[in-house]
């Protein structure tokens, strides 16, 4: 059962992740990274409990703060105290926003699943 679970965890992650790879950035793949961010998050935080793993725990941790972050940045709680001109070019600039928005979460993303193929490798070799 372990091994149908952590078989079945790297492909639903990877049927998510490969269209988001491959349309770019357009809005229907970018919609797609909550669906698999959310898998992630549930995946990391089950794998973490459950297996007391440090590294599935931390990743957890790190992406809720994230995502925290995120909304609170977008949401207007976080004040920055710079003058007008300069909250205009940090804001309004595209390049930081895809950076924020689209990279960091789809960095993340690939390197979890990745994790999750080699934890699914890994309780392959153990069975041999």
């Amino acid at each position: 059962m372990k091994k149908f679970l952590l078989k079945a965890d790297a492909t639903v992650q990877a049927l998510i992740l490969v269209p988001v790879l491959s349309m770019g950035l357009m809005i229907f793949p970018l919609i797609l990274m909550i669906p698999l961010g959310g898998w992630q998050l549930a995946s990391a935080l089950i794998k973490g409990l459950a297996w007391r793993s440090r590294f599935h725990l931390t990743y957890f941790g790190l992406a809720v703060a994230y995502c925290l972050a995120l909304w609170a940045g977008f949401g207007g709680m976080v004040e920055i105290d710079f003058s007008s001109k300069a909250l205009q070019e940090l804001w309004f600039n595209e390049a930081w926003g895809i950076f924020f928005v689209v990279i960091i979460p789809l960095v993340g993303a690939i390197k979890y699943w990745k994790v999750s193929y080699d934890d699914c490798e890994r309780y392959n070799e153990q069975l041999v």
